[in-house]
């Protein structure tokens, strides 16, 4: 059984899976610090500067340890690149069949209820062409995640109109509720093995 550090070494997967990957010591020894902290079940802070790779130095034993693992995010941004780029490259890597899951607050997900009532209800003419992009990316999407569309800029006036808050989701009373893109997401973290989450979400549950 290989340690993290010998995975991320000059023997190990990376080399071959990821270009341009070089060993780091910095990024090594991190990366058995976190394998440590994991398997005692502790407590651990790191610290280290641009370019050691901290990203692989804590998905790697997070994924070796086969533990449920959540990791938080600053911002929404580097939580999808994390999810879309950085965690499959690592699981490539290991050849890990670890299940994974992106989870965002309720906002960041469109509802198809209120995408409904918005078509039957929004007055202005001049959103109509912005609402029948979102209307033809719900037909598609498998996510629901509002970040997919880059074309509408995330303070559009129809964003709040076609997602839903705490106070307005009418849960087990809504009509679409087995579309709820919110409680799929939420299945799917709770099913997987590394949720990627953001601190916002983090700190308000």
């Amino acid at each position: 059984m290989f340690s993290p550090s010998e995975v991320l070494g000059d023997d190990g997967p990376f080399r071959e899976h990821i270009d341009g990957f070089a060993p780091r010591i910095q990024q090594q020894q991190m990366a058995d610090a976190v394998a440590r902290a994991i398997a005692c079940q502790g407590r651990l802070i790191c610290e280290a500067g641009t370019g050691v790779g901290k990203t692989f130095a804590y998905l790697v034993p997070a994924l070796m340890s086969g533990r449920k693992t959540i990791v938080s995010t600053g911002t929404k941004n580097l939580q999808d690149q994390l999810f879309s780029k950085d965690v499959p490259l690592v699981r490539n890597a290991l050849g890990s069949g670890a299940k994974t899951a992106l989870l965002k607050g309720r906002a960041n997900y469109l509802c198809p209820q209120r995408l409904e009532l918005a078509e039957e209800q929004l007055e202005s003419v001049s959103l109509r062409p912005s609402l029948n992009m979102i209307r033809n990316w719900s037909r598609r999407t498998r996510r629901g995640d509002v970040a997919e569309i880059t074309d509408l800029p995330e303070d559009s006036p129809l964003w709040p109109l076609v997602t839903s808050t705490a106070d307005n989701c009418l849960g087990t009373e809504c009509p679409k509720i087995e579309d709820c893109f919110v409680l799929q997401a939420r299945r799917d973290a709770q099913a997987a093995d590394l949720v990627v989450i953001n601190h916002h979400l983090l700190f308000a549950d």
